[in-house]
């Protein structure tokens, strides 16, 4: 197995874990306001972000030849912090804005099929910024990826926009390409854990702000009213634990091995898992139209995933460098 294939399996688990999502959130959000369950998100992520850093560096274990490090490596200090920074800020606080305030002004299939046009914006990016060289089958893939997408919300709720809607979806499709820029561009200096780190810090401090100024003060008092069901807990958890630590470190370990343009397009697998889980667990109607979308988003990702068997010359590399 190269080193590309777990890269991969990292990019797909956490888009996969990021599809069920959805399903927690509309569980939590009977319960509370969007802007608490944000922050608590946040909050309950960051605090075991830290619980993992911090006693997972006092906790040391013995590597093949005897030599006892650290469970966790863990450490931020001297190291650039203009990638870092740019990371936390374009993921999650700017991309989870945009968002959100654009399925205010337009209907959430619009929004659905704006987002979608990320994987397109990560190859613009890759080119323009990493310098990546970009094959014609990559931008095929991902603008057929965007196209599953749009095909999935055929027949669903009016394509509701306006024109605000639009600019500040647009905001979040620049957004969520910057992040796979700079989460690779970051991994340079940091390990997957020490961005998603950086990344939950800021978040947790924007959004406790946010959510302290629109509750108006109670927000104390309505996170406690939501910690007293169980449903949120259940929801806040899934979230915190899975959607937000455990996918963004398999993101994060993910981008920093395969191109922007490649774990981009991967981002649109989420579409067709919170389909699947919509019809699996909340008995949501599929029409035929979600199944077709949802078979060119895969079949777009498997392409996109797939390289052409290399040529006797890059064999004979790759068994040079395995031999040494």
């Amino acid at each position: 197995m190269n080193r590309r294939t777990p890269a991969l399996l990292a990019v797909i688990g956490g888009n996969t874990i990021f599809g069920f999502s959805f399903i927690f959130s509309k569980l939590a959000l009977q319960i509370t306001l969007p802007s608490v369950l944000i922050a608590t998100r946040f909050v309950t992520a960051f605090a075991l972000l830290n619980i993992i850093a911090f006693a997972g560096r006092k906790i040391r274990i013995r590597d093949g030849q005897g030599n006892s490090r650290p469970l966790v490596r863990f450490s931020l200090r001297g190291k650039p912090l203009k990638d870092i920074l740019l990371l936390a800020l374009f993921q999650p606080i700017l991309y989870f804005l945009c968002e959100s305030y654009g399925i205010v002004y337009t209907s959430s299939s619009f929004a659905g099929t704006i987002i979608a046009v990320i994987p397109v914006a990560g190859v613009v990016f890759d080119v323009i910024i990493m310098r990546s060289p970009i094959s014609g089958k990559q931008i095929i893939c991902a603008v057929l990826s965007a196209v599953g997408v749009a095909v999935t919300t055929i027949g669903a709720e009016g394509m509701r926009s306006s024109f605000l809607g639009l600019m500040i979806l647009l905001g979040a499709v620049v957004s969520g390409a910057l992040f796979y820029v700079f989460s690779k561009k970051s991994g340079g200096y940091y390990n997957p854990l020490e961005q998603t780190y950086v990344m939950f810090a800021m978040g947790s401090i924007v959004y406790v702000i946010f959510a302290a100024v629109q509750c108006r003060g109670d927000f104390l008092r309505l996170a406690g009213e939501a910690f007293s069901q169980p449903m949120f807990i259940i929801g806040v958890l899934y979230l915190a634990v899975l959607s937000s630590v455990a996918a963004f470190i398999l993101l994060n370990y993910g981008t920093v091995r395969v191109t922007v343009s490649e774990a981009s397009i991967f981002a649109n697998l989420t579409t067709v898992i919170s389909i699947a889980a919509g019809v699996v667990f909340l008995h949501e109607s599929f029409s035929l139209f979600q199944a077709a979308g949802a078979a060119i988003i895969i079949a777009s990702v498997y392409a996109a995933s797939r390289r052409g068997e290399p040529g006797p010359e890059k064999k004979a590399g790759e068994q040079e460098t395995a031999g040494q």
